[in-house]
């Protein structure tokens, strides 16, 4: 049985990356995704339209679920790409599920440190039926994992998919310092049948999907839930869905399904986003001193002693206090200021309080507890204050200081939602920032596909990258000529600070609408000494016009390529 996973420090890594990439140097590259559970089927239509290439996308990441073959649908997308000037970057294949990912050739020199890994699900973590399989790479200064998974059916298996999400972003591993597990990567981009349902009633949905109310049930997606509690997927994004549901259909029909299965119609195909920077952040927001804070020094002049409960009986007094961005009752004071006025308020209450007042002090255990709450409420917006600038919470919640009522503090359950309140304020901030960093611009299902229960589903996402760099190796010319009869000698550039080449490096001659180096070599040769030696032999015979391409064994990725015209 899989062990349900509650341990958000799975997804959250204490080491906090900040975005810091200037304006003028990030371009906006566009990621295609798509899913589709085959249904056990081969495939019988064009799968073009799947692709978006009237969008131009940079990255397309291609995902399949119940494969009746698990060749012949990625021919098909290798066949209609190789014609479009793209790449295989990578190919992943579990049982009866895979992801492929291509890519642009003009952005092969900047992907690199290709890895893949898949986990298994299916019967209690045994059978690759269930699970995810996944392709990271670095994609410029960034690093991206591409994840697609099929998680476990039924309207009743909702704890069942969250622990198979835990199991998948914790366990899958990879071997690049800069991003070690799954939730470290800056662009985590997950899709796939994730098979999460709608909680009503049949008739009810197919009666709101009949006319024309989808949308009104979005409110009771399962996945939507299980966001909002924190049980999975916590901090990833999804576009806003306007489509109808995408399973579960007859197939070769637009009818829901009307076997004895009579399943309720579900959003179960979808696409989402995490950014590790914005989790972070918000991670690093909402710490507000508490476990795991390892510093706390700016917390000393906010902390009160039991001695201090006449001033807080004073502050609360009145029916509120105010509570600015910084915090503190009242108004914010520095530390320093702080100090002082508190010792000064001090004597000068200590002449008006008679401590043997017996209904001022009657209750102490009410008085304890409201102490210690507004200590967590002045050290929260402290610690806050001090690590976003004062004026960050006061802008979020308008011009007014935020008004705390003493009942605010004494009443559990307004304490609760006084504390949700700040901590909303700071997440919508954090997300506000990061908004522009993965932009969704189209979010549909292509009814058009029948062949299968589910209807496909594809995303196109913008994403922001720092394309101000320099190709690691590149070869001495754009073009090469060979002569029949002679050897063809090909010499690499290497940018500096790199270490050198590896036994391992090998340069392929290759058709112009390759794809996969690996699968469609003409002939190659290893590099020896920066440079790679094919013998006259070797040369094809006709003249034609081909590719050289360099594949990086330390960077698991061709990295660079030159045209080879043959005489």
């Amino acid at each position: 049985m899989i062990t349900h996973l509650h341990h958000h420090v799975l997804i959250v890594p204490l080491l906090l990356l900040i975005l810091t990439t200037h304006d003028n140097m990030v371009t906006s590259l566009k990621v295609h995704i798509v899913t589709y559970n085959t249904g056990n089927t081969r495939p019988r239509e064009n799968v073009a339209p799947l692709l978006g290439l009237e969008l131009d996308p940079d990255i397309i990441s291609v995902g399949f679920e119940e494969l009746g073959d698990t060749d012949d649908w990625e021919n098909e997308v290798d066949k209609i790409l190789a014609k479009r000037g793209y790449y295989r970057v990578k190919l992943v294949t579990m049982s009866i599920m895979q992801i492929v990912v291509f890519a642009k050739k003009e952005h092969m020199p900047f992907i690199t440190h290709i890895q893949t890994e898949y986990t298994k699900t299916g019967f209690g973590g045994t059978y690759g039926n269930k699970g995810g399989t996944s392709v990271r790479f670095r994609l410029y200064d960034k690093t991206v994992a591409m994840v697609n998974t099929h998680l476990s059916a039924h309207m009743d298996q909702v704890h069942i998919r969250d622990e198979e999400y835990w199991n998948i972003m914790s366990e899958q591993d990879f071997d690049d310092p800069m991003s070690e597990h799954l939730y470290d990567h800056d662009y985590v981009f997950w899709s796939g049948d994730l098979n999460y349902r709608i909680q009503l009633g049949n008739e009810e949905v197919r009666t709101a999907i009949k006319d024309g109310k989808h949308l009104d049930l979005l409110s009771h997606d399962q996945l939507h839930q299980e966001k909002q509690a924190g049980h999975a997927f916590i901090g990833f994004h999804e576009a806003d869905i306007t489509f109808p549901p995408t399973y579960k259909f007859d197939p070769e029909t637009d009818i829901y399904d009307t076997s004895h299965k009579n399943r309720v119609p579900a959003w179960c195909d979808r696409v989402l986003w995490r950014i590790k920077a914005e989790r972070a952040e918000i991670a690093h927001a909402l710490n507000w001193a508490g476990e795991g804070d390892t510093d706390t020094s700016s917390l000393s002049s906010f902390t009160l002693s039991a001695s201090d409960m006449s001033d807080l009986e004073s502050d609360f007094s009145s029916d509120h206090c105010e509570v600015d961005g910084a915090c503190g009752s009242k108004q914010f004071l520095s530390p320093d200021n702080a100090k002082k006025k508190t010792k000064k308020k001090k004597k000068k209450k200590k002449k008006q309080i008679d401590v043997s007042d017996e209904e001022a002090y009657s209750n102490r255990s009410t008085w304890e507890m409201m102490r210690k709450r507004t200590i967590s409420l002045m050290k929260k917006t402290a610690v806050y204050a001090a690590t976003t600038g004062s004026a960050m919470l006061r802008t979020a919640t308008g011009s007014a200081p935020i008004k705390v009522h003493k009942a605010d503090v004494a009443d559990p359950e307004r304490f609760k939602n006084l504390m949700n309140t700040l901590e909303r304020e700071k997440v919508s901030l954090v997300k506000e920032k990061y908004e522009n960093c993965v932009k969704p611009l189209v979010y549909k299902s292509h009814p058009e596909f029948k062949q299968s229960d589910h209807k496909p589903v594809s995303a196109l996402l913008e994403v922001g990258v720092n394309t101000n760099l320099t190709p690691v190796i590149k070869f001495q010319n754009d073009k090469y000529t060979w002569k029949k009869g002679e050897k063809l000698v090909v010499s690499f550039d290497v940018r500096p600070g790199i270490p050198g080449f590896s036994s391992w490096d090998w340069v392929a001659i290759v058709e112009q609408k390759w794809t996969d180096p690996h699968k469609h070599y003409i002939s190659y040769q290893y590099v020896a000494k920066e440079t790679a030696k094919f013998p006259w032999e070797y040369h094809p015979g006709a003249a034609r016009t081909l590719n050289l391409v360099f594949v990086s064994s330390k960077m698991n990725a061709p990295v660079a390529s030159a045209l080879l015209e043959c005489l």
